[in-house]
């Protein structure tokens, strides 16, 4: 009987939770395992050992050393659930994720963090400059009122998309300063500002008060948020809270999570529809540019045309053109749309011109050859990003859809963003 093969997404995972790694031991015998590995790892995971600071501290000093560069290079997510860590071990964990443009989970459920200023601000910073999408703080019960006030404030980060601080013992006190950093961008604060997509803050005690102050906040001037989660924790209900007040807190926040997911979708279809006609008329205005300034300067028998003899539109001035192309997408604010003509007109943006092997596998993620089974050559061949067999470049998402993202995110069309002065629609 052959034997079954091993998809090379699940080879390129490390997982070994619930081991009893303890300390500067546990992460020795890591390491150890991590250089007996050829290629780098694409997802790591240590949920319910004993690191620890020190074992942490170890940890990813060889993950930040040469000698572990071919797994930073590639890790794009590592979850370190209930190992003990403190404030210590978190620090060295944000001197890894500072500029790390390869990670994009972080799970740190369950630890023992503390809201130490300086720690929290070295978490802030090392955020503001990493590409994270999540980050996961669910179950820190002693972070508190403090970490909310200290650290949020800190926080602008464009990448992060998703922050889970679940049980970590909020108090309605915590709710003018979550309500603040939700509005950061609409208001223009100069310091912290949500960029998330996905918030989820259960099993804390903010009380109907507090939450709907948040939920008022979103409803005044945020539009990115499209999925808040605000569950009380369990058996919590009681005066002054009924479930009449949370059942039109939810409803509440259905109805505004459903405009901010409308405002969303047309957004990024807009934003991607003017690319697609910016990119040919002002990449082609910039090089008829060029071209002009670069003819000999001897007169040669046949002139070059005028632009006026090929597509009118190019012999308009520049300002119409813009107002022209701001018609196919009138969603967007006129910064978006500025960050849409210059990405569209700069050559470095252009995808690179990379030779296929088959026809119509440049459309396609790149597929996981052993995935294939005995049907090489056949109709598996170009089936697409199933789960389990992508080898895309965290083995997570599809490549498009990363690309996708990533020229949503470059160009700020990610959520809607109305004129300061606009009503709330």
């Amino acid at each position: 009987m052959p034997k079954a093969s091993v998809p090379l997404s699940s080879r390129l995972q490390f997982n070994h939770p619930e081991e009893g790694l303890h300390g500067v031991a546990g992460a020795q015998k890591v390491i150890t395992l991590l250089n007996s590995y050829r290629n780098g790892v694409v997802k790591m995971s240590l949920n319910h050992n004993s690191l620890g600071d020190d074992g942490i501290y170890q940890l990813f000093a060889y993950l930040s050393s040469s000698e572990g560069s071919k797994h930073r290079a590639t890790l794009a997510e590592i979850s370190l659930t209930g190992n003990g860590i403190g404030c210590e071990g978190l620090q060295a964990i944000a001197e890894y994720l500072r500029g790390n443009d390869v990670l994009r989970a972080l799970w740190l459920a369950n630890n023992d963090f503390t809201p130490d200023p300086a720690t929290l601000s070295c978490l802030a910073n090392a955020l503001n400059s990493a590409r994270l999408r999540l980050l996961s703080l669910t179950g820190n019960s002693q972070l508190g009122d403090s970490f909310v006030e200290r650290f949020l404030p800190l926080l602008r980060s464009r990448s992060l998309q998703e922050l889970h601080i679940n049980i970590i013992g909020l108090t309605p006190r915590s709710a003018p300063a979550i309500a603040t950093w939700i509005t950061g961008g609409r208001t223009g604060s100069s310091q912290g500002v949500c960029h998330l997509q996905t918030l989820k803050c259960s099993g804390n005690s903010l009380g109907v008060r507090g939450v709907s102050e948040v939920l008022r906040a979103i409803e005044r001037g945020n539009w990115a948020l499209t999925k808040v989660e605000f569950l009380p924790p369990a058996g919590s209900l009681g005066a002054p809270d009924t479930d009449d007040d949370w059942r039109d807190f939810e409803r509440a926040l259905h109805r505004i999570m459903m405009r901010n997911q409308y405002w969303k979708r047309r957004v990024e279809k807009e934003a991607l529809n003017l690319l697609k006609y910016a990119r040919p008329l002002l990449m082609r205005s910039n090089s008829s540019l060029s071209s002009a300034l670069s003819l000999p300067l001897h007169p040669s028998p046949s002139p070059p045309p005028t632009p006026t003899q090929g597509f009118p539109f190019f012999a308009l001035p520049n300002e119409l053109k813009l107002y022209i192309l701001s018609l196919f997408a009138p969603s967007l604010s006129p910064i978006q749309r500025a960050h849409i003509y210059n990405y569209a007109s700069d050559p470095v943006t252009l995808p690179a011109l990379v030779p296929t092997l088959h026809r119509g596998f440049a459309k396609q993620c790149l597929v996981d050859p052993s995935s294939f089974g005995a049907t090489i050559g056949g109709s598996n061949i170009g089936s697409g990003c199933s789960s389990g067999k992508c080898m895309g470049p965290n083995s997570l998402v599809c490549r498009r859809e990363e690309e996708r993202a990533k020229f949503l995110e470059a160009v700020g069309c990610t959520a809607y963003e109305p004129e300061l002065g606009d009503p709330v629609v």
